[in-house]
């Protein structure tokens, strides 16, 4: 038989089984959907480079004490403006905060999430207006014009969506502001959240502090900085640390001058995913669990089921059919039901995925990114793949080797072995035997079985030996698979 024989033979055993079937693929379904889920929110934070120019020059400066676990601390307005002065490492460098306007004049009182950036902070980022202009240099200084860019998104809810909102004015904290350019659609600054409509120039004018404060060294800012070419951050960290000395001379006095206080340059990408990188991969670590035991469950129904076909296979093999052919032949069967369940999983992965990043809010930067694109596609595949080999192989290779003498004695004798499928108790009969032989024998003897009763103190876990359990035709039930006891 050829692989498309095969693959005709495996859809008409599936078609023929249709409860079993359902169990198979809605059990990898589960496993497979979760994998697909928390892969495609990794992809989007952990693997997709920031949707900036050359994303991997961009680094953030921020303050860190060594005497904190906080790896990210403010950084004041006489720092920026040494750091800006003398330093060598990057093409630029853009203070951002984050701040709070109330808009009136135009429908309900809205209070805006809104933030206050250096007027070459678009640039720095490398993106372009969707409509007008970028801050001018001569805007970011004290008395300079009152402008402001608002995102796509403040365009269409207050705006109606007019194409021509470039040079209307907009009521900010009783101020009157002249819009001067629209941000891309989509587009965010996870530090400063994930739904900042305004942003206006000069720093130093932050509402929740005054000039004199931030003249005096108050921390309030975060810098973005873009590398020279040839420069790496290490080479800009070592700038970055005589600077420090550099500060702490001219300022001692200053509250951000003790030398418990360093300045920490580090990757944009990394710094922005930071709060959530371990999360994620707990989170990985715990469905690639449910995908182990989804897998551990089709294999027992697999097994179940080949014992019920050992005389099929047997008149196979006394035919003239190879090991390695019956062997294919239950592999297309197992990756068909594989295929199946990612499929489906796929589907639930995207209900998942949807449901976790409007549970996550604001907390999750760059939640807009995630979506199932090309490379989630051919995750599932793979995953898929892997456990139609994983949930499969071992069943195929136990039902490829039939005792020919045994089976086709039992058949004579009155096929044993159908009797046994077709009796009401048979089905559990053959499960139990397959449990005890297959998990007994091979999973406890390996000892990384599934050791429900420590796992189960991780908390992922429920408290209880997993059991699934499915219908019979009469109503009764018979288990699937049952965890070991424990040592």
């Amino acid at each position: 038989m050829t692989i498309a024989q095969d693959s005709r033979y495996a859809l008409r055993r599936a078609g023929k089984n249709p409860a079993f079937t359902a169990a198979a693929v809605l059990t990898l379904a589960v496993g497979i959907g979760a994998n697909t889920a928390i892969f495609t929110v990794a992809n989007a934070l952990l693997l997709r480079p920031l949707p900036y120019s050359h994303p991997d020059r961009l680094v953030l400066i921020s303050g860190k004490r060594k005497s904190s676990r906080n790896n990210r601390e403010p950084l004041s307005w006489p720092r920026f403006t040494m750091v800006n002065e003398n330093q060598r490492s990057f093409s630029g460098v853009a203070a951002f905060t984050n701040e709070t306007f109330t808009m009136t004049g135009r429908g309900d009182p809205a209070e805006l999430a809104a933030a206050r950036v250096s007027w070459n902070f678009f640039d720095i980022l490398g993106v372009r207006p969707a409509s007008g202009r970028w801050f001018r240099e001569e805007e970011d200084k004290p008395g300079g014009d009152p402008v402001v860019v608002i995102s796509d998104a403040l365009r269409m809810r207050r705006f109606a969506g007019d194409s021509n909102v470039i040079g209307q004015h907009i009521t900010l904290d009783s101020r009157d502001y002249s819009i001067i350019g629209v941000l891309p659609p989509g587009f965010q600054f996870g530090l400063l959240g994930t739904n900042t409509d305004v942003y206006a120039p000069r720093v130093i004018d932050l509402n929740i502090i005054t000039p004199a404060q931030a003249q005096a060294g108050t921390g309030f800012l975060e810098f973005v900085a873009r590398l020279r070419p040839g420069i790496a951050i290490g080479q800009a960290q070592a700038e970055m640390a005589t600077l420090g000395a550099q500060y702490r001379r001219e300022n001692p006095k200053a509250p951000d001058a003790n030398p418990g206080f360093v300045v920490a340059v580090g990757s944009l990408q990394d710094q922005m995913v930071s709060g959530v990188r371990t999360a994620l991969l707990l989170l990985s670590g715990s469905v690639g669990l449910v995908l182990l035991i989804a897998c551990a469950n089709v294999s027992s129904l697999l097994l179940s089921r080949a014992l019920g076909r050992q005389r099929e296979i047997a008149v196979r093999t006394a035919v003239g059919a190879s090991r390695a052919e019956i062997l294919r032949q239950l592999l297309t069967e197992s990756l068909l039901l594989a295929l199946l369940g990612g499929a489906l999983g796929m589907l639930l992965s995207r209900w998942g995925a949807r449901v976790r990043t409007s549970l996550a809010g604001s907390s999750l930067p760059r939640a807009s990114e995630v979506h199932i694109d090309g490379y989630v596609l051919a995750y599932t595949a793979a995953v898929s793949v892997l456990a139609g080999i994983v949930f499969g192989l071992a069943p195929a290779l136990q039902a490829s080797r039939p005792d020919l003498n045994s089976v086709l004695r039992a058949e004579g004798r009155g096929q044993e072995a159908g009797t046994l499928e077709q009796s009401p108790d048979g089905e559990a009969q053959i499960l139990q035997h397959t449990i005890h032989r297959w998990f007994g024998r091979t999973l406890s003897s390996n000892r990384w079985a599934l050791k429900w009763e420590r796992l189960r103190g991780g908390g992922q876990l429920h408290s209880s030996h997993f059991r699934n359990e499915w219908p019979r035709a009469d109503g009764s039930r018979f288990p699937v698979f049952s965890g070991p006891a424990s040592d």
